[in-house]
C-alpha cells in the first residue's frame, strides 16, 4: 500500500472524505507528497517520491480528477517513468504493482521532501516563463527537473543525487 501524504493546499480542497487513517507496513518503493498549486490560473499538483525525490505533474485539475485518481497518476507515472528511461514497455506492469493500492493521508511533515517540493514548483514555474520553454510538453518540463541534482535525503553534504537515476535503482531493487 503506498500513501499520498497531502500538503493542507490538497487537503482542503479535497475534503475528508478522501483520507483513511491508518498504519500501514511501510513501503520499500517509498510513498508519495502532493501539494496543490496554482500557475496562470490553473490547479495543478506535484507528487515527489520520497525516497528518490523523482516528481509528477498533474497540470489543470479538478476535483473529479480524485474520483478516479489511481488510474489518472499511473499513467502519468509510467508515461513519466518510460519518457526519462526509467523502466521500458514490459516494467508497466510491474511498475504500478509496486504502488498500488493507493491511500490518501494527511501530511507527514516531511521538511525535506516539501522543500524539495517547493523547489520544483519554482523550477517548473521559472520555466514556463522562459521562451526557450514555450513550445515544449509537460513531459519535457518534468524530465528537466527530474534531471537536475538535489540534496535533499543524502547522508553526506558533499553528495547530490539525481532523481531519475535514483529512481531507476529504487525500482530495480530487489526486496
Amino acid at each position: 500500500m503506498t500513501k499520498i501524504y497531502c500538503s493542507h493546499k490538497l487537503k482542503d480542497f479535497l475534503g475528508q472524505k478522501f483520507f483513511i487513517s491508518t498504519e500501514d507496513p511501510y513501503n520499500h518503493y517509498g510513498d508519495w507528497n502532493a501539494h496543490l498549486f496554482y500557475y496562470g490560473g490553473r490547479k495543478n499538483l506535484i507528487l515527489v517520491n520520497n525516497k528518490s525525490y523523482y516528481s509528477v505533474f498533474l497540470i489543470d485539475i479538478k476535483k473529479a480528477d480524485f474520483k478516479d485518481f489511481s488510474t489518472l497518476f499511473f499513467n502519468r507515472l509510467t508515461g513519466q517513468l518510460q519518457y526519462d528511461d526509467v523502466i521500458g514497455p514490459a516494467d508497466l506492469l510491474i511498475t504500478i504493482q509496486k504502488y498500488t493500492p493507493l491511500v490518501f493521508s494527511r501530511t507527514n511533515n516531511d521538511k525535506k521532501t516539501i522543500g524539495t517540493i517547493n523547489d520544483y514548483v519554482y523550477q517548473y514555474e521559472v520555466r514556463k516563463e522562459h521562451p526557450y520553454w514555450v513550445d515544449k510538453n509537460l513531459l519535457e518540463y518534468n524530465s528537466s527537473i527530474n534531471s537536475g541534482l538535489t540534496g535533499a535525503g543524502r547522508t553526506s553534504t558533499s553528495y547530490y543525487g539525481q532523481p531519475i537515476k535514483d529512481m531507476r535503482t529504487l525500482l530495480n531493487s530487489k526486496l
